[in-house]
């Protein structure tokens, strides 16, 4: 996997499925943007936009924007309902290890959030920074 498609994988995982915490996030469509950047280097920054449904299933089982990531451990979390901090340990098997800070926001009908990562790469450590937000569009 790409390293900035593996990064957006592990922002958006919000593993909350076994907490008694429910996330400030509205069911319907919700537009996702991330920009990644890689300070240090001399790699553009890159932006995605996708769109999703999240159902009011999704939000009280905790599956929000779940991203399934096997190659990665949480190692810290806090999970409130008006947003969550956490700390990942990723291993791929490409060679590439990644420690990654996030925090995220949950502000009813809009998400919020950071992550800077740590990596060593086939070619060497970089740092990313990622951003993200998120809008509620509408109904599914």
């Amino acid at each position: 996997m790409p390293v900035r498609k593996f990064a957006i994988a592990a922002l958006l995982a919000i593993p909350v499925a076994a907490l008694a915490v429910q996330p400030n996030i509205q069911p319907g469509e919700w537009e996702m943007s991330t920009i990644t950047s890689f300070p240090g280097t001399p790699m553009p920054e890159q932006r995605e936009s996708t769109r999703e449904c999240v159902t009011s299933e999704d939000v009280q089982q905790g599956l929000a924007f779940e991203v399934d990531v096997e190659e990665c451990e949480l190692t810290d979390m806090d999970v409130r309902d008006d947003g969550m901090t956490y700390t990942m340990t990723c291993q791929h098997e490409d060679g590439m290890d990644m420690v990654m800070n996030a925090e995220m926001q949950f502000l009813g009908d809009r998400v919020e959030g950071t992550m800077d990562a740590q990596m060593v790469t086939p070619m060497g450590p970089m740092e990313m920074s990622v951003h993200l937000k998120g809008q509620r569009v509408g109904d599914c």
